[in-house]
């Protein structure tokens, strides 16, 4: 259950002047009534998080059973850089609450150091009911898959995301949920009309008409794949064959491969050597199923180091953003989302973004 409907406060309309200014009213009351579940607050986690808050939610639920580890220390803003304080060991949702909370005191923070699963078996899984959107970020490829369904079922707003060393990607999934939609037919757009002294400025002299057309909109539902659906196209569909070169890429490839070596538990934790291995191999067949040349490809096998941990700030902070705007866009009903994953490679500096499967 999201959170009963009430309006914002002079205090708070002060403190969101800037924003309401961009969005409305209407807009920013949508958002006071919004509550958000961020699972995962890695880097890239801390960039989601510090967006969504600044939006100026009712509350938002960080929840992590990770303890912090030295990828952490100094990468993720939202951890706290004490002098003589050994971090080390800490949960990352409870250690990241003080400053998530400086960031906007107007929104109701709470910290669950445990993880989704856990979570899920003590409340079961309609307890993502109550939240307006849930982002699982760097989470395990079936995890997210069992969320996304759990969210779609509940009719909840979902995100997936993860940063893969210098590549990342973000998945939207706001199935069923409205967004304001240009009206087409034209006999419903509005017009006005002013009038403007001729060139000389003379009052007396026939003043020019202008006409300004004011494009309307309403609120229409948009539908979204799941998941998994979406990673997993096939591409030999002969109605896709010919579109694959175009429509997909390079750092799709990249992408797929690792959540791919995720859904079969290929990589072996054992060395870095092992896990490049699998990863190369599954790229060159997921390479050849998307009807590419691996030679043509612009991220090469000799980079694949890249794409392990430790997460690359710039990429996070692309990755992050993007997130933070389509989230605002879905919890007010905003204009013109994207659909519906995008990919941010560092290693080829593109950001790109993939309506899959293709419609």
């Amino acid at each position: 259950m999201v959170a009963e409907a009430s309006t914002i406060s002079k205090d708070e309309a002060a403190v969101y002047d800037r924003q309401i200014r961009l969005w409305g009213i209407d807009a920013q009351n949508k958002l006071r009534n919004s509550s958000v579940l961020v699972v995962g607050i890695s880097q890239l986690g801390a960039e989601f998080a510090k967006n969504i808050t600044l939006s100026g939610l009712n509350s938002l639920t960080l929840l992590d059973g990770h303890v912090i580890t030295k990828d952490d220390v100094g990468h993720n803003f939202l951890l706290p850089l004490t002098p003589g304080e050994d971090l080390i060991g800490k949960n990352r949702a409870e250690a990241a609450y003080p400053r998530t909370y400086t960031l906007n005191p107007n929104v109701k923070l709470t910290a669950i150091p445990n993880d989704l699963e856990t979570e899920l078996t003590k409340n079961g899984e309609d307890w993502l009911g109550r939240f307006s959107l849930v982002a699982l970020i760097d989470q395990n490829y079936d995890l997210v898959v069992r969320v996304n369904a759990i969210c779609r079922r509940l009719g909840v707003r979902f995100i997936g995301a993860s940063v893969f060393g210098w590549v990342g990607y973000s998945f939207f999934d706001f199935n069923g949920h409205q967004f304001l939609t240009k009206v087409q037919n034209k006999d419903k757009e509005a017009s006005s009309t002013m009038d403007l002294e001729n060139e000389q400025g003379d009052e007396n002299k026939k003043a020019m008409t202008m006409t300004i057309e004011e494009d309307q909109f309403e609120p229409k539902p948009y539908f979204y794949p799941a998941f998994e659906e979406a990673f997993n196209v096939d591409w030999s569909q002969k109605k896709l064959l010919r579109k694959c070169k175009r429509i997909i890429p390079s750092s799709y490839f990249l992408v797929k491969s690792i959540l791919r070596a995720q859904k079969e538990s290929r990589f072996t934790g054992n060395g870095e050597d092992a896990d490049l291995r699998v990863l190369e191999e599954i790229w060159e067949e997921e390479v050849k199923n998307g009807n590419h040349l691996k030679e043509q490809q612009t991220v090469q096998p000799e980079k694949f180091d890249h794409l392990f941990n430790p997460q690359l700030t710039p990429t996070c902070a692309v990755v992050g953003g993007l997130m933070g705007q389509e989230a605002i866009k879905a919890l007010s009903e905003g204009k013109n989302p994207l659909r519906n994953i995008f990919i941010y490679s560092a290693l080829d500096t593109t950001g790109i973004m993939c309506d899959f499967p293709p419609q």
